[in-house]
Order: C-alpha cells, then sequence, then structure tokens
C-alpha cells in the first residue's frame, strides 16, 4: 500500500529482502580528497560525529508488498559529503536506515529529540540509524536486528517490552529510504515518555535529550522535523497532523 504525504511517500510492506554486493562507487574515488577535507571541516566544530563503515542503496524496488534491495559498504564521511552535493538525488544510490515507530497504550507517537553534537540537533524523530557490519549476516543484512539495535541504543526499549506489529512502513523522501517497524506499548503516553527519558539520563552521551509526543489531531512541528519523520508521522497519524 502506498500514500503520499506532503514530504514524500509512505508503503506499507509486508517483508524486506536487503543483500550486500562488493561495489566500488565511482564518487568515492573520484572526489576523495574533497571527501577528506568536508569530514576534517565537520570535526572541527565538537561534534560525536564518528567515521564507521556503513551501507547504502546501489539499487532498490518497491513492490506491492516487498522491498528489494541491493546495499554496498562505503564510509559515514562520504556519506556526509554526497549529501551535500546538489546533485545528489540524480545519482542511483540512495540512503538506508531503520526506524522505530513507537505508539503508546493509547495510540500516540513517539519521537526523540536528539541532543547536541549530533548531525540533527535539535530535530524530532523517530529513534533510527544507519545500517552498519553489525547487522550484515552472509552478505544478508537482518534490518529487524538494526532496528532492534538502534531501539535499544537511544531508548533502553526491547522487543521484550513491546508487541511489534507485522510488517514494515517504509518512507521514501529525496535519497532516503528508511524502514520502520511499529512497536505499540502496554504503558499510557506519560508513563513510557518517562521511562524512556529515565534511561536517557543513565548515559553519559545520550542520543536523545527528549522525547516528543505526536497525537493524531494535533499540529505537527515540521519545522523541526526531519523529512523522513514527516513522512511517517502523517501516515500513522492518518493524515490528521499536518
Amino acid at each position: 500500500m502506498q500514500l503520499s504525504t506532503s514530504q514524500g511517500k509512505h508503503h506499507r510492506i509486508a517483508a524486506c529482502d536487503l543483500r550486500v554486493r562488493q561495489w566500488r562507487w565511482p564518487l568515492a574515488e573520484r572526489d576523495a580528497a574533497a571527501i577528506d577535507s568536508d569530514w576534517q571541516r565537520r570535526k572541527s566544530v565538537p561534534n560525536q560525529l564518528f567515521n564507521g563503515q556503513i551501507y547504502l542503496f546501489s539499487d532498490y524496488t518497491l513492490g506491492s508488498d516487498r522491498l528489494e534491495g541491493t546495499l554496498f559498504q562505503t564510509d559515514f564521511k562520504t556519506l556526509l559529503y554526497w549529501r551535500s552535493l546538489p546533485y545528489a538525488a540524480s545519482d542511483s544510490v540512495r540512503e538506508a536506515s531503520g526506524a522505530s515507530l513507537i505508539r503508546s497504550a493509547e495510540g500516540h507517537l513517539l519521537f526523540g529529540r536528539q541532543g547536541p553534537g549530533q548531525l540533527n540537533t535539535g530535530l524530532i524523530y523517530p529513534p533510527s540509524g544507519v545500517i552498519d557490519d553489525n547487522d550484515v549476516i552472509d552478505d544478508v543484512i537482518d534490518i529487524d536486528a538494526s532496528i532492534q539495535r538502534e531501539l535499544s541504543e537511544e531508548t533502553g526499549l526491547s522487543p521484550a517490552d513491546l508487541s511489534r506489529v507485522p510488517g514494515y512502513h517504509v518512507a521514501t523522501v529525496g535519497v532516503h529510504v528508511t524502514i520502520g517497524i511499529e512497536w505499540r506499548s502496554p504503558l499510557p503516553v506519560a508513563q513510557l515518555r518517562e521511562r524512556i527519558l529515565a534511561f536517557t539520563r543513565t548515559l553519559s552521551q545520550p542520543e536523545l535529550e527528549d522525547i516528543a509526543i505526536l497525537r493524531r489531531g494535533d499540529a505537527l512541528p515540521l519545522s523541526i522535523m526531519p523529512p523522513h519523520a514527516r513522512v511517517f508521522a502523517e501516515a500513522l497519524l492518518d493524515g490528521d497532523c499536518t
């Protein structure tokens, strides 16, 4: 099922098949010096950015109930440089990430607000992250494991605390393809929010500094939401938040 939102498209699918292949990204070799220079500029400002190995789509197809994609390995600094290019969207490459769409007992969505020194500082988004080597087994990407890892690292919640809704939500907007799992908690929203915040207070460098509650019928804080977050919120709240 596909739904167009104000920012991009939302797809509801049953399955994901994501595989890794060896591929040399022409941009990474051609612009190596510029990539290094861009990274040094970014690191000249105090932040928590780390240049780890990640995976991007070289191609993908979205059917009526399935996402199939081929991904390749690159590094985080190359991703950031590519994102900054005005012609990035004309490339066949797409960014790949996973997200947790957390609902309270009332059905409200809980998004995190990213803290200082991060890529999206101050923005509200579903707990999420890029795909890395931890998520690859025998050239197959375990997207569920990737999403669960980020969920645990950012919120302290695990699948044992939540009910997983079957299937996936996929947001496609610009150069981004974000794969989301919907989780439902038995806790009321205030209690669930406080549980997550209590966990973040135990961390020396928490990624999330606050938890926002998004309710059906309320206006979304669009100015501080990345496009993929808007797609998910509008779709899951039935388009009532604009």
